[in-house]
């Protein structure tokens, strides 16, 4: 079999259709994942033009391997989160989330709700490319394939969730599966909803598959345009979200965060290790805790069980809402925020924080060298500085301002973001660390 290692990365499974990832490739995943975690599994997937395809053969080799599976069809991906918690199944869920459509993939959950994740995934690797380990069933013992429309008691789930109060809101769904759910139940709960690129389309024609603040002019002008207390875009899947005011201005995933801890429940909350400092002043002075974790949905959804905490964020997008109910879902996002935004009596651009300038800048390294280099420069940075986090490469932080170095999961290179006041002071700290970077790395290479 052709070399497809690739394919299997930190978080997912995820390639693009009939490159790096055909049936052929999926049905064998499903022999490894059957094998790796034996359990009845529920499986969904996305909107895209391969989903169908690589669901049937997902689904086949779990079958042929003698794991029970429920298809759940095409929902959003918080749907199959909520299949997987209640029905106590594991979970396949097909997507490439917020890529382009000519990838797809899978994302997987144990039975508990657990994601498979970093060496899970790596263990599914080790058993797709071994002969002796993938078993398989004999006749008389291949699993049964049920299908189950999951959406209704997941629209009920989320509606229960809600407060109905009468928002005037505009949905941008990415002609992804959010379009499913998001503008019914909210309608179903009193809110006037206004509709952009609400229709399922496998090609994202309306502004492709991944918000990004370049992209959502058109949500931007129709919350203006309707005097909307909000907007809402998601991800292609649902799991991400940005959020507009009703002036349209997007929010930062820190001052999303704020409204909701304003508007909603406060207390200690679990923030990755690129969030902004304005989130961090906020929950400080309230007297609370900013628990930090590494980048990666996993991490803050963990991090969330073990500490009770209220909230979490991710720089990116992802949040989890309501102590983690339905753990990493944006649909429970929107009708968490929702309700935040009922409970101000003010509009969102009174209560949240301007930003402070954040700076971005990257320095190529090789592969075989870039981990090890990273642990050199963390040590040399802790010897160095007094307030050094290492979560999640290193961070340093100084009295209005920080700046953190760390190495992609996927590309040769390290990372380098710088937060401060100014953006002259800003800018000052990625000049300076990226030059002891490279002199580390120059270095280190010699």
């Amino acid at each position: 079999m052709e070399d497809v290692s690739h394919i299997f990365r930190r978080y997912d499974i995820r390639g693009v259709f009939n490159k790096d990832l055909n049936v052929e490739i999926m049905a064998r995943i499903g022999v490894a994942v059957a094998n790796f975690h034996r359990a009845d599994y529920v499986v969904g997937g996305d909107g895209r033009g391969s989903t169908i395809p690589l669901k049937l053969a997902l689904i086949s080799g779990l079958l042929s391997a003698g794991v029970n599976v429920t298809d759940i069809g095409v929902v959003p991906i918080g749907a199959a989160i909520f299949a997987n918690l209640r029905l106590r199944k594991a979970m396949a869920y097909v997507t490439a989330s917020h890529l382009p459509p000519e990838w797809n993939g899978v994302k997987l959950s144990r039975s508990n709700g657990d994601l498979i994740v970093g060496e899970g995934v790596y263990a599914i690797r080790k058993l797709f490319y071994s002969d002796s380990g993938l078993e398989r069933a004999r006749y008389d013992g291949v699993g049964k394939l049920s299908r189950l429309d999951i959406l209704p008691s997941y629209m009920d789930f989320l509606s229960e969730q809600m407060e109905s109060s009468n928002l005037r809101i505009v949905v941008d769904c990415g002609n992804g599966v959010a379009s499913l759910v998001a503008p019914y139940v909210l309608r179903e709960n009193s809110h006037e909803v206004y509709c952009v690129n609400c229709d399922v389309d496998s090609r994202f024609p309306g502004r492709g598959s991944e918000p990004t603040l370049e992209n959502i002019k058109e949500l931007e002008d129709a919350a203006k345009k309707f005097k909307a207390n909000f907007g809402v875009a998601f991800d292609g899947d649902g799991d991400r979200t940005i959020f507009v005011d009703e002036q349209g201005i997007p929010l930062t995933a820190e001052q999303a965060a704020i409204v909701m801890l304003e508007g909603g429940e406060f207390g200690d909350i679990v923030a990755n290790v690129e969030c902004s400092m304005v989130l961090e002043e906020y929950v400080k002075s309230r007297g609370k805790k900013v628990y930090r974790v590494p980048v990666g949905r996993t991490f803050m959804v963990n991090k969330m069980k073990e500490t009770g905490a209220v909230l979490g964020v991710e720089s990116s997008g992802h949040y989890v809402v309501r102590r983690g109910i339905n753990y990493d879902d944006g649909l429970l996002t929107l009708v968490h925020f929702a309700d935040a935004v009922a409970s101000l009596g003010k509009p969102i651009s009174k209560i949240v924080p301007k930003v402070y300038p954040l700076l971005r800048d990257k320095v190529p390294v090789d592969d075989r060298i870039k981990f090890e280099l990273m642990e050199h420069f963390k040590e040399k940075l802790k010897a160095e500085y007094g307030d050094v986090e290492t979560v999640d490469g290193v961070r340093v932080n100084f009295e209005n301002s920080w700046i953190l170095v760390r190495p992609s999961n996927t590309e040769p290179i390290i990372r380098l973001t710088a937060e401060a006041q100014t953006k002259e002071k800003a800018l000052e700290l990625l000049r300076k660390f990226k030059a002891l970077l490279v002199k580390e790395a120059e270095k280190f290479k010699a």
